[in-house]
């Protein structure tokens, strides 16, 4: 007659097996999210690069010339959308802000690489051009506004940064594609309206390129397209509008930008 199975025996392999998951997981960060990872530390490689070229006091001018903007598009620095994207004004050891690395990680979780790079890059790159290339008829205009996006250097990689979240969003159901779609629009509307610093129109770019070409790059039969559930659907795009706005607004009014688009925020 067979007694009773003790449970404790299977213990030690459950405990091996449970071990060898974790191991296999944690070798496999560096392997799927490589792109991440050399993202975030890419600025402080830059910086360091950049401080033993430049001298251990590198002067503010010589510091501007890597960064983006008219001002450097006019020196025929067209460069500069890249290596701006990576160096820090101040020439500080840095990492890539919380925010754009996350976007990062999202897309490679669900696109891999290639496509990590395309939207990281491309969308950086291409975000920055055509930013400057609809503020070109301000050039030479005296207003605030104006003077912002055609004299200002601006540096970072957060352009490409949006250029990946609006990629991933193309990967999600329409459930929670449709919401933070409106949210991240309406956010970057706002900020547009009421601050107007020289980022507050490359972003939109960013954004826009990734949203159009994450759905491009998709094959059509992969990306869900159901319909507006009502009610449920509906009260979360009620919510993502007024979460948009007003976050949007705050930011854009205690940013310290220069009253926005039409004047309408309080300028520094």
């Amino acid at each position: 007659m067979t007694g009773p199975i003790d449970p404790t025996i299977d213990a030690p392999s459950s405990d091996r097996t449970r071990s060898q998951r974790i191991t296999n997981t944690i070798v496999r960060i560096p392997i799927d999210y490589w792109v991440s990872i050399c993202v975030f530390f890419a600025p402080a490689i830059a910086n360091t690069i950049a401080r033993a070229v430049l001298g251990d006091s590198p002067s503010a001018a010589e510091i501007v010339e890597l960064g983006y903007g008219w001002p450097a598009l006019d020196a025929g620095r067209w460069f500069t959308p890249l290596t701006g994207a990576i160096i820090d004004r101040g020439l500080e050891v840095s990492f890539i802000p919380g925010y754009t690395f996350f976007a990062v990680v999202l897309l490679e979780h669900k696109a891999r690489h290639w496509r990590t790079i395309l939207f990281l890059v491309g969308g950086q790159v291409a975000g920055v051009l055509l930013g400057l290339l609809l503020t070109w008829p301000l050039k030479g205009s005296t207003g605030p506004f104006a003077v912002e996006q055609t004299t200002v250097i601006d540096f970072g990689i957060s352009v490409g940064g949006f250029a990946c979240l609006g990629a991933w969003t193309a990967y999600i159901g329409a459930p929670w594609r449709r919401p933070i779609r409106v949210a991240v629009s309406l956010y970057l509307l706002c900020q547009l309206l009421v601050s107007g610093l020289i980022f507050d129109v490359s972003h939109p770019m960013g954004w826009l390129l990734g949203v159009v070409g994450g759905q491009l790059l998709m094959r059509p039969q992969t990306i869900d397209r159901s319909p507006l559930r009502v009610p449920a659907d509906v009260i979360w795009l009620v919510v993502a509008v007024v979460l948009g706005i007003t976050v949007g607004l705050v930011a854009g009014w205690n940013g310290g930008g220069v009253g926005g688009l039409f004047g309408w925020g309080p300028a520094r």
